[in-house]
């Protein structure tokens, strides 16, 4: 079979950009016009990428993001040299992110903050996440990819295993944290400083995605509104008392 016949969301998407570092990312075939999108945006800003096509995992979208970690092997194989940013497919770049390979660290994550009943609770995520060419990060690879290939109910996603990894390697490696300008936000709560932002896919259509998004938080503005106007408190107030 030619290259011209190949089926192009079975096939890596590649660019050699003026960066010395490589974005890295990997898609199901359901997402390939997603991560042809996204390459197009990495190619505006000069960016060298690679995004791996992957074949679809049983189960659900949780199951598909347990591939990160393999992912992120393979590129380590591939480019031995070179600083790492694992984005998910559906971020979009909108400038300069060379300033995100400052950061320190072997592995450098998002942390963001978890509403919980009694206050904030910090999570780490995968959305966007940087990986140096050092050992220490790639036996962190190999913990967290052994943590994903664990069959455990219910799966959640990549990111509990994430978890599981730093919980089970407390100490062993330096772990950082992204600044906030680089960690994805998600678009509809971006600020102009955000040059790396993020508009949820997962598996249901963009459009509905974004209506359901829209509905819950039109619903919560009512039910805080509403709730300030018949009790005189706010909303939150109501879990402290």
């Amino acid at each position: 079979m030619s290259a011209s016949n190949l089926d192009p969301s079975t096939t890596d998407i590649q660019f050699v950009g003026a960066t010395s570092f490589v974005v890295v990312g990997f898609f199901t075939p359901n997402y390939y016009q997603l991560a042809n999108a996204f390459s197009k945006n990495l190619i505006e800003h000069g960016i060298t990428h690679h995004l791996y096509a992957r074949t679809k995992s049983v189960g659900q979208w949780g199951h598909q993001t347990l591939q990160k970690p393999s992912v992120l092997k393979s590129a380590r194989l591939g480019y031995p040299n070179a600083i790492l940013i694992l984005m998910d497919v559906d971020c979009q770049v909108r400038g300069d992110i060379s300033a995100v390979t400052n950061s320190a660290g072997d592995i450098a994550v998002p942390m963001g903050r978890k509403p919980m009943k009694n206050g904030t609770a910090l999570r780490p995520g995968t959305r966007v996440l940087l990986v140096k060419p050092t050992a220490q990060a790639d036996a962190f690879l190999a913990l967290w990819d052994e943590m994903c290939r664990l069959d455990i109910k219910p799966v959640e996603n990549d990111e509990i295993r994430l978890q599981m990894a730093m919980e089970a390697s407390a100490g062993q490696f330096a772990i950082a944290t992204l600044p906030s300008r680089f960690t994805g936000m998600e678009i509809r709560k971006s600020r102009p400083e955000d040059v790396i932002v993020h508009d949820s896919a997962r598996d249901e259509s963009r459009v509905l995605g974004s209506t359901r998004k829209d509905i819950k938080h039109r619903f919560r503005a009512i039910r805080k509104t509403l709730y300030k106007l018949l009790t005189g408190r706010d909303y939150k107030s109501q879990n402290s008392v």
